[in-house]
């Protein structure tokens, strides 16, 4: 088990490209409803619950203009960045657009904790700002949406809502509670979590690359300028927020840990909310997204850790 756990925390933003484009290419796929996808991903943040540190925002009271910072910029960077590229380069296709607003209006993904931590960043600070992008998210998304215009597409906020509720607030709910009735428990499934959770997140892609696949097809004209977009849609905040972080005086650990933070969305669950309400062509967007957000913040972090290691004990 450890072994596995290893592997697939060492290698995971490596085998979600393979995973997709294996599942793309292969003509034995597992089709499912969106349902499936929404429970895998309910485990991975299941898992992230019970391995919550939650003392964090115990922790952030010594740390109250930098979380207001980074929640701030994560809730306008992303979602501006999002609303512009999407009338910019895909107002004619409005379920693309919406998959790509929807990928900066959601909260951020599990790996910002990691990469942080790779990076030497204050990973209290993610937590704690993350912990406050569940209750956000379901606002604004809803919000982001109007930008594409009346009629084109649209989105309930008491459906985003339920579906939220389904996928990320309950699960990590009961992580969090299950953490605290047994709190040696997260220590004793270190290594299940390690295994359980990216595994889960590798099934979340299979099944949506096969679920839009005929999409990616249909959709492949459109690739380069996709890319491209995804692209400016993870650097754009990358640079904006640490840039900001930076001239608010910041300690180097906070600003790391604002960058990916802002920067780096929950493209899967995305992905899952895009398909659910826009069809599959709203999902493609987000799951290239997810590649392409994990690939540039591992290279970051593995900058960060390399080259520009933080020697001295970060403030509490």
């Amino acid at each position: 088990m450890r072994t596995l756990a290893d592997f697939f925390s060492k290698y995971l933003s490596s085998l979600i490209p393979v995973v997709a484009v294996l599942t793309y290419f292969s003509p034995y796929v597992w089709e499912t409803g969106t349902w499936v996808p929404s429970l895998f991903l309910g485990f991975v943040i299941f898992f992230t619950g019970l391995s919550m540190d939650t003392s964090a925002i115990k922790e952030i009271r010594h740390k109250k203009k930098e979380w207001l910072i980074t929640v701030l910029a994560k809730w306008t960077i992303p979602v501006l960045t999002g609303i512009i590229l999407a009338l910019v380069f895909f107002k004619s296709y409005p379920a693309i657009a919406a998959g790509v607003i929807l990928t900066g209006a959601v909260p951020s993904a599990t790996a910002a904790t990691l990469y942080t931590f790779l990076a030497g960043g204050n990973i209290s600070l993610v937590i704690a700002s993350s912990l406050l992008d569940v209750g956000i998210s379901p606002m604004i998304a809803p919000l982001a949406m109007k930008a594409i215009g009346a009629g084109a597409i649209s989105i309930s906020f008491i459906s985003l809502l339920r579906s939220f509720a389904i996928i990320v607030i309950i699960p990590l709910s009961a992580g969090i509670a299950l953490q605290r009735l047994f709190p040696q428990l997260p220590h004793r499934t270190v290594y299940l979590t390690k295994f359980l959770s990216p595994l889960s997140l590798l099934v979340v892609i299979h099944t949506l690359t096969a679920s839009v696949q005929s999409y990616f097809a249909e959709e492949m004209r459109l690739f380069p300028l996709l890319i491209f977009c995804c692209v400016l849609q993870t650097v754009i905040p990358m640079a904006a927020s640490y840039w900001i972080a930076k001239k608010a005086c910041m300690h180097e650990a906070d600003a790391r840990a604002a960058l990916f933070q802002v920067s780096l969305p929950n493209s899967a669950l995305a992905g899952i909310l895009a398909f659910e309400f826009f069809g599959g062509a709203g999902a493609v967007a987000p799951i290239l997204s997810l590649i392409i957000n994990l690939s540039i913040g591992a290279q970051v972090s593995s900058y960060f850790s390399t080259r520009m290691p933080i020697k001295y004990k970060q403030a509490a």
